[in-house]
């Protein structure tokens, strides 16, 4: 009853999945060597590395974080709970910031001393929360749970010759190793450039133009880096999206510029070494921002998306079989919560208004109808149209006139997300959430046909993300004043940026002006499409060329039901598990977890501890067991 178990990665996915297995490890008494390879930090890993920029913060308020279980989590055997990133910080405050003192980080000092619930931290000092987090794990491992922690990469994973289900595994630093089983949590491995990036460079290259591929924003040196993108240059920036705003962060704060409060906002003072930051995207507009308070009531949910609901066939198509019932969770959420908290604001009994909704089909006129004579105000109504794409239809006569059309749009936004007034926001959220999961499990489950577990990748990721995973609303409040101080002008939605041979230059035109707008610099402003078959990580690299993942449209790799790594031919390899966010139907793929809400995050982990604790041969527990007290481990780093 023994294993060895390689785990490619140490971040947040590692340290969860260590938990786990743990666990089960402490309460079965396996014996278990666990080897787990990343040549960065074990705990934050790559994203999460403390030695980011202080400006750079995280996407979610401190006391919304967590990396390990808590009181809802409904999982198998002993479940050892731990405090919330907002909890820990609070916990650690004086001593933290002794720390910092003495270590002369006295951004980081002043941070951990203010730090609320709803702060949203930088990620230098969430990564000391992950950190904590993985040595708590690593001391509560049982006896028989050794572990040792590789500065390095691996270059590749094959069947051992000799030895039924073995796994020989070569590092980069020329250490080799035997094992039973394979984790595969690299995060965000990179890829190599495509074809429009290689055209995009080669386009640059040979007009003296400058060009900024898709990439980790604090992995590109941009702060510092004034030849490509200039003080005072006009810039275009392909997206909106949150490497955009980690961009502009970067490339104004970041290079001495400084924001001073009033009561009408923060007003931005340039250093005069920012350039001027042309942007636009699809929807044109950026992410919505964060909602800063809380429901005094959450929504009934699943209401319309559920199992009952869903056709009965095994499998389903994303949009046509899921899509209407998602959507009218999202209504009803809302409607729900503005005939419980702004009747006021309504014209029907709110039970009548509830059983008609309930019968009525979503997009139908009847549905259509009921709204019409229920919500006289047109802006308590929910358009799902005009949330997902606010400028569609709308046509200026000068660029000028888009740049006012968005700035307006993001300051209403930024007005809206904080004003309780407008609660059913915060039920769509929520009701998100929720459809996000189910449709995360459809896809985990295998009831997605092959074309809706891409687009679960694709357009409903990218629409969850737009709605529900936006900026902190004070990135967005700064944004305003960045227009306002002439260092961004907001060129529209549709836009196309190209190449212009004759004129030598980067050219953008949006969907909704008639102007065109040149420049000498293009950034791409987004993370590098994940592609399992172009990825510069070695060991994809090596398990792709032999046929040993499948990628699917969208470029992301297909694992079973059970997370087993599924090939080319269909065939699934018994030893091999991924997880992360560069898998096929990624709802499951969050590096944290919102406490309270019995996060898949922790069910995930949890079973794929058990399906390599099996492969062992070990009997692992049935229902959940008391905690066991932590026991003595051994670990080391090569």
């Amino acid at each position: 009853m023994s294993l060895t178990l390689l785990v490619v990665g140490a971040g947040p996915r590692t340290l969860g999945v260590l938990d786990r297995l743990s666990a089960h490890a402490s309460a079965s008494g396996a014996e278990v060597d666990v080897h787990v390879v990343d040549p960065h930090p074990a705990g934050a890993g790559r994203i999460w590395r403390a030695d980011q920029h202080p400006l750079l913060w995280m996407n979610s308020r401190a006391a919304d974080v967590t990396v390990l279980p808590d009181a809802s989590s409904r999982l198998e055997g002993p479940v050892r709970t731990g405090p919330t990133l907002y909890a820990w910080l609070d916990a650690h405050r004086a001593e933290l910031a002794q720390e910092f003192a003495r270590a002369g980080q006295d951004a980081l000092r002043r941070e951990v001393l203010a730090v609320q619930e709803g702060t949203f931290v930088s990620r230098a000092l969430g990564s000391r929360y992950l950190s904590w987090a993985w040595d708590r794990v690593v001391a509560g491992l049982p006896a028989g749970v050794r572990l040792t922690v590789h500065r390095t990469r691996v270059l590749d994973v094959r069947d051992a010759l000799h030895g039924a289900g073995r796994q020989h595994v070569a590092l980069e630093d020329g250490t080799t190793l035997d094992v039973d089983a394979v984790v595969l949590a690299q995060g965000h491995p990179d890829v190599v450039p495509g074809p429009r990036e290689v055209a995009a460079r080669e386009f640059a290259d040979r007009h003296g133009l400058g060009y900024v591929a898709p990439g980790y924003t604090s992995d590109l040196g941009l702060t510092e880096d004034e030849v490509t993108l200039p003080p005072g240059r006009d810039v275009l920036v392909a997206g909106m999206g949150l490497a955009f705003v980690d961009l502009l962060v970067l490339l104004t704060q970041g290079r001495g510029g400084r924001f001073e409060e009033t009561p009408d906002g923060p007003v931005y003072h340039p250093s005069g070494r920012e350039p001027v930051l042309h942007v636009g995207s699809r929807r044109g507009v950026p992410y919505r921002s964060k909602i800063t308070y809380q429901l005094t009531e959450r929504p009934v949910l699943p209401r319309f998306l559920t199992e009952e609901a869903l056709p009965s066939h095994s499998r389903l198509n994303l949009r046509r079989d899921v899509w209407p019932l998602v959507a009218k969770e999202l209504a009803g959420a809302h409607y729900a919560e503005l005939f419980r908290s702004h009747p006021e604001r309504t014209a029907l009994d709110a039970a009548e208004f509830d059983r008609r909704f309930a019968v009525a089909g979503w997009g139908s006129p009847d549905l259509d109808a009921l709204v019409a004579q229920a919500v006289p105000a047109v802006q308590d109504r929910f358009d799902l149209h005009r949330l997902d794409r606010p400028l569609d239809g709308f046509r200026a006569p000068t660029g000028s006139a888009v740049h006012d059309r968005v700035r307006a749009h993001v300051a209403d936004d930024v007005a809206r997300r904080g004003d309780p007034g407008f609660s059913m926001d915060a039920a769509v959220f929520h009701a998100l959430l929720s459809g996000y999961v189910t449709v995360a499990g459809l896809a985990h489950a295998g009831r997605l046909d092959d074309a809706s577990v891409a687009e679960v990748d694709g357009w409903w990721h990218g629409l969850f993300s737009y709605v529900a995973s936006g900026p902190p609303p004070r990135r967005l409040a700064e944004l305003l004043a960045l227009a306002d101080a002439g260092v961004v002008r907001f060129l529209g939605g549709d836009v196309r940026f190209a190449p212009d041979e004759v004129g030598g230059c980067w050219t953008a035109r949006s969907a909704n002006s008639p102007d065109t707008v040149s420049a000498t610099v293009l950034v791409d402003a987004r993370l590098p499409q994940a592609s399992v078959t172009a990825s510069a990580d070695p060991l994809l690299r090596h398990l792709t060329g032999r046929g040993e993942l499948r990628e699917l449209a969208g470029g992301k790799l297909v694992v079973d039901p059970e997370q087993r790594l599924v090939h080319a031919d269909g065939t699934v390899h018994p030893r091999r598990f991924a997880v992360g966010p560069w898998v096929a139907g990624g709802g499951w793929a969050a590096a944290f977890a919102r406490p309270g809400l019995d996060a898949g995050f922790f069910r995930l982990n949890d079973r794929v501890a058990r399906a390599v604790l099996q492969l062992g041969t070990v009997s692992v527990v049935g229902p959940r067991a008391a905690s066991s007290a932590p026991s003595r481990r051994t670990t080391g780093v090569r």
